[in-house]
């Protein structure tokens, strides 16, 4: 219906050339109503008006003739408009008729491809009651570094695209993605850590977070042998947001709890920004180039049975922007599906 108005629309517009009357008529119309309004007229002024009365005529069928092609034009397009809906209905080659039944359920459920993971799973020890900050980190999946064996056990998990890389080899680095149209190397690295501490690492901590700094708030420079790029530390934060995913806890009845993670979207630019006379297409004048390093990091903090502080553990997929560019969709999916249970 609505391109039925669309089409009509255009129509009388195309046609306001044939309805519209003319200058000239009107003034033949306007002369001789002054000439039937003057019953004292001498004999000219009826001559005058005998004179004109063809040309009224001339003019009225000039105008039903364009009348009469205007309505035969609306009648072939609304007779167009018809047999095109129904041959569009009658055919069903449109992708949402193919897929879905009228009442909206999957005709086949095979016919929607699935994206492909893999799971990856990291088993952490950490100390039940740490005299100082301590940090377990992992990279690429790696085994991060034991405590004592009264530590606590918990398990980080995260998904990866089975079209990336797992291992890296001679000839494809880790995280390429061969896929077509992609063909490039998709993530820098993927770090997960723990962080313990004596007292007061809780909840609040994330919550601060974007006041007091992300990166301060997560210790990232608190990493030994600067871990990450410390240009993280000023990085800006381009969004955030927080998720809730399932937790086993002895504390419900169900046995299953609700655990709160917060996501930051960091970004910072490099230190030096050559002048695009000497090569760097991202310097357009404007003073500052470009995001080049991006972090996607999802956080959350796991109270002790004690309830006397918890273990905060953080996960951070990072890229450039080549990456970035090559699988943003990918890497958010990445980072969202970070989860941490209790062994």
């Amino acid at each position: 219906m609505i391109t039925r108005f669309i089409l009509l629309a255009g129509s009388l517009g195309s046609c306001s050339a044939f309805l519209a009357p003319t200058s000239s008529v009107v003034d033949r119309v306007v002369q001789l109503q002054a000439t039937r309004q003057n019953p004292d007229g001498n004999a000219a002024g009826a001559r005058a008006a005998a004179l004109d009365t063809p040309r009224h005529r001339r003019d009225f069928l000039m105008l039903s003739a364009a009348i009469a092609s205007s309505a035969s034009i609306f009648s072939k397009i609304s007779n167009a408009e018809e047999e095109f809906v129904y041959k569009r209905d009658e055919a069903a080659t449109d992708l949402t008729s193919q897929l879905f039944n009228p009442d909206g359920s999957l005709k086949d459920p095979n016919s929607v491809v699935v994206a492909q993971e893999k799971e990856v799973n990291i088993a952490f020890s950490v100390p039940l009651s740490p005299d100082s900050i301590t940090v377990n980190l992992s990279t690429d999946g790696s085994s991060p570094s034991a405590a004592s064996d009264s530590a606590t056990k918990l398990k980080a998990t995260y998904k990866l695209p089975t079209k990336w890389n797992q291992v890296a080899t001679s000839t494809l680095p880790l995280y390429y993605d061969s896929s077509e149209g992609k063909n490039g190397k998709s993530c820098n690295r993927i770090t997960i850590y723990s962080v313990s501490a004596p007292k007061n690492l809780d909840m609040s901590t994330l919550e601060k977070a974007t006041k007091v700094g992300v990166a301060k708030s997560l210790f990232m420079g608190d990493i030994s042998n600067g871990y990450f790029d410390q240009g993280v530390l000023k990085a800006d934060l381009i969004g955030g947001r927080t998720a809730r995913k399932p937790i086993q806890s002895s504390s419900v009845p169900e046995g299953i709890d609700e655990q709160v993670y917060y996501e930051f979207d960091l970004a910072f630019a490099p230190l030096s920004c050559p002048d695009f006379k000497e090569g760097n297409k991202e310097n357009l004048g404007l003073g500052f180039c470009p995001y080049d390093d991006i972090f996607l990091v999802s956080a959350t903090v796991l109270n002790a049975d004690n309830n006397e502080g918890g273990t905060l553990v953080v996960c951070v997929v990072e890229c450039n922007k080549d990456e970035w560019k090559i699988a943003n969709s990918d890497l958010k999916r990445v980072r969202s599906s970070f989860i941490v249970d209790r062994a």
